[in-house]
C-alpha cells in the first residue's frame, strides 16, 4: 500500500500519527511544529477518497452540534424597560396617570370624554 501513496500523503500520515502520539489536535500539532494544517488536511482527504483512510462515520461523536434554522419562527426581540415617563394625564386636582408608553387614542378619548361633566 505504501507504494501507492505519494510523498506528500506519506508525510501527512506521519504528522497525523505524530499529533496522536503527542496527544494534540492536528491543528495544535501543526502550530507547534510550524506546519501547514491545510496541506495535511488536503493530503488526508485524498487518502480518504482513495479508500486508504476511512471516511468519517455519520452520527459519530463530534464536538459540533446540529442546528436547524427555521425561517418561520419570528426572532425574539427583547423588550426595553423604560424608566422614563412618556405621557402624564392630569384628572382634576386629585388624579394623575403616568404612562411609560403612549396610550391608545381610543382609551384617551374615552377617559377624557366625561371630564367636562365631572364636578371639580
Amino acid at each position: 500500500m505504501a507504494e501507492k501513496l505519494t510523498e506528500k500523503q506519506q508525510w501527512a500520515l506521519e504528522h497525523r500519527e505524530g499529533s496522536r502520539r503527542e496527544g494534540l489536535t492536528l491543528s495544535a500539532y501543526t502550530g507547534v511544529h510550524g506546519l501547514s494544517v491545510r496541506e495535511i488536511y488536503d493530503a488526508l482527504a485524498a487518502l480518504r477518497r482513495k479508500g486508504v483512510l476511512p471516511r468519517p462515520v455519520p452520527g459519530a461523536k463530534s464536538r459540533f452540534v446540529a442546528v436547524r434554522v427555521r425561517p418561520d419562527t419570528p426572532p425574539t426581540v427583547p423588550t426595553i424597560t423604560r424608566h422614563a415617563m412618556i405621557c402624564r394625564v392630569l384628572i382634576g386636582s386629585t388624579a394623575v396617570l403616568e404612562c411609560g408608553e403612549w396610550p391608545p387614542v381610543a382609551w384617551l378619548t374615552t377617559l377624557l370624554a366625561g371630564r367636562a361633566d365631572a364636578a371639580p
